[in-house]
């Protein structure tokens, strides 16, 4: 007989396993969320094992149980949201994953649910005793599971709040919002007549108000700087310009220190105008910079000049797909002010050629420093 406290144990050991399966599939396979969701389903399985072998310490004997019989149990919601949680399933199959994780969860919370309320009500003839066991063998999850969810939507719905009021107005909700919670905690821990049946009507209040406000925000959609954001993607490669001149996105904001120092392979300045490098551990100027293939490279850029500059790093040129255009490679830092730097990150994965040799280069200024790639 699998005890209760092994079945939660064994429950996140599913719960685990499932969700690395949709995290390797949905996300990425290796990488490192999916190793903890594999580490955690062991461990509830390590510690459901010992609960199991252990029988709890406390367990109920044969003796002590109701014999079961054949009257009905009360009706249960739980098939309806079995069943909205396929209908959900199936409609993330043709719109986005997101909805599809949403069903999967909604199909396994009442897949579980729906299983431990039917063996409860056939435990025995005892109501009392059925709903006792049903909360003992689930309980445990259900209440954190439930705060989960809660704080998910709460969370789901400042966010929407936030995405549609200007930066200067969130600020004033956000500093409100908080005034607000803080004001009624401090009633509700001081006076007698805000607990009990107030407390609720407070919080039911407070909950209607943000899924109104929410929803209304929801449908309103993001604020006008951020929708033009995301309709045009500003962190896209497609807005990486890497002249002379500013960029109005892509310079945004330019973070021209560097705390990372350990990696870098060589340091390329520009000065009066003029371009030239010193690799690591050497004082002399050099015109040629060394990096191995397909490993991850850093390249410092400080710009020792009056006006801003930014390094450019060109990689020769390569066809899109079967198009047959062929596109110049490459890629750069943002504009660097004086005595400012900023570090280039480079995974090259062939060599140059004659035709089409690397360097670095830094527009507006004279001279390029070669790059080569064995």
């Amino acid at each position: 007989m699998i005890t209760p406290g092994s079945k939660y144990f064994f429950g996140l050991t599913g719960l685990s396993l499932i969700s690395a399966i949709l995290y390797m599939v949905l996300v990425n396979p290796s990488d490192l969320g999916a190793v903890a969701l594999f580490g955690l389903a062991a461990s509830g399985a390590l510690i459901g094992a010992m609960a199991l072998f252990t029988r709890d310490g406390d367990v109920y004997t044969d003796e002590e149980a109701v014999a079961a019989n054949a009257v009905a149990g009360p009706p249960s919601f739980w098939p309806i949201v079995f069943a909205l949680g396929a209908a959900i399933v199936l409609t993330g199959l043709v719109t986005v994953s997101v909805v599809f994780i949403l069903g999967v969860a909604v199909l396994i919370g009442g897949g579980v649910e729906w299983a431990i309320h039917n063996w409860a009500d056939g435990a025995s003839s005892d109501r009392e005793f059925n709903t006792f066991a049903r909360e003992r063998a689930i309980s445990a999850i259900e209440y954190p599971g439930l705060a989960a969810v809660g704080l998910g939507i709460i969370a789901f719905l400042f966010s929407r709040v936030f995405l549609a009021l200007s930066k200067e107005s969130g600020t004033i909700f956000f500093i409100a919002a908080a005034g607000a919670i803080f004001v009624v905690g401090i009633l509700i821990a001081s006076k007698g007549f805000m607990k009990g049946a107030v407390t609720v009507v407070v919080a039911v209040l407070a909950a209607v108000a943000l899924i109104g406000v929410g929803t209304f925000a929801a449908l309103s959609g993001e604020r006008h700087e951020l929708a033009v954001a995301a309709e045009e993607d500003h962190f896209d490669a497609s807005h990486r310009e890497c002249g002379e001149e500013e960029s109005e996105h892509y310079d945004h904001h330019a973070n021209n220190t560097v705390s990372l120092r350990s990696a870098v392979t060589a340091t390329i300045f520009v000065k009066d105008g003029k371009v030239y490098a010193e690799a690591i551990g050497m004082t002399k100027k050099v015109d040629t910079i060394t990096i191995p293939r397909s490993n991850a490279t850093s390249v410092m850029f400080r710009n020792l000049d009056e006006e801003d500059h930014r390094l450019v790093v060109n990689l020769g040129s390569a066809k899109v797909a079967e198009t047959g255009v062929v596109e110049k490679v490459g890629t750069c830092t943002q504009l660097t002010g004086k005595n400012q730097e900023q570090v280039m990150t480079l995974t090259i994965p062939k060599p140059a050629t004659e035709a089409e040799p690397y360097s670095f280069t830094v527009p507006g200024a004279t001279g390029e420093i070669k790059l080569v790639v064995p």
